[in-house]
């Protein structure tokens, strides 16, 4: 689905250039879940910013499909860190907004608007404004505001970062339900090794500055996880040393 060959990312700052990304190269299946840690400032939210086609690699090629991506396209959904929902619009005509950009009919979208706001259990709130939700509520309408386009790929970009634990939990719990329903492929970036085990087929741990891959995990565990599993916890530590030493 997503294939990522030798990319390179470098920025220039006062004369200086600086290597962000370096060397990656990395295929993700169909329908797969793949978590990105690493330490502050690895470059995960530019590696996702490039796959989304926000920006681009200095060198390297990213490709869904077999065709290179050259800019965003709704086949490639994104939920932001933070919740980015337009405050004027209530929660039914937020979820709606990518569906009147693809100029379908009013029916038709608030059809599909609402089938997506049950998804993620919100339709008693469809007329509530963003001001009148909590963190968590936010975050759903930006995850149904994003599938509700059918995308191919959903990206995102440590959307549950800024709640508390138990509602973290509820939320990464309700992700998977909706993953295993919709069978998206994922590409999900976040610095929480529990979360990334939690979620994850696949775990992709990157280097210091520059980011580089590594060391890949491939997680079997049966879902829902239980976070008491002792292989869950022996997952969780070695990721965790591996990133202590790169800190």
């Amino acid at each position: 689905m997503i294939n990522l060959e030798n990319v390179e990312k470098r920025f220039t700052h006062e004369e200086e250039e600086k290597t962000i990304l370096e060397n990656i190269s990395l295929n993700v299946n169909k329908g797969e879940f793949l978590c990105i840690v690493g330490p502050s400032g690895c470059g995960k939210t530019t590696l996702l910013r490039m796959i989304a086609g926000l920006d681009f690699p200095t060198s390297g090629q990213i490709m869904e499909s077999g065709n290179e991506i050259s800019g965003p396209s709704r086949e490639r959904g994104y939920v932001f860190q933070q919740y980015s929902l337009f405050p004027w619009r209530d929660v039914l005509d937020n979820v709606a907004f990518g569906l009147e950009v693809e100029g379908l009919n009013k029916e038709e979208i608030y059809h599909k608007a609402r089938e997506y706001l049950k998804m993620v259990g919100l339709s008693q709130y469809e007329k509530s404004y963003p001001r009148e939700l909590s963190g968590g509520m936010k975050q759903r309408v930006a995850i149904a505001r994003s599938l509700v386009n059918n995308p191919n790929v959903l990206l995102m970009d440590e959307p549950f970062s800024a709640l508390d634990v138990n509602t973290r939990h509820k939320l990464q719990e309700e992700l998977v339900r909706i993953w295993g329903d919709e069978q998206k492929t994922v590409i999900f970036v976040t610095h929480n090794v529990d979360e990334a085990v939690f979620l994850a087929d696949r775990v992709v741990v990157l280097s210091r500055n520059p980011g580089k891959i590594l060391k890949t995990f491939n997680i079997k565990l049966p879902r829902i996880r239980n976070r008491t599993n002792p292989e869950f916890m022996e997952l969780k530590k070695k990721i965790t040393n591996l990133l202590d030493i790169e800190i």
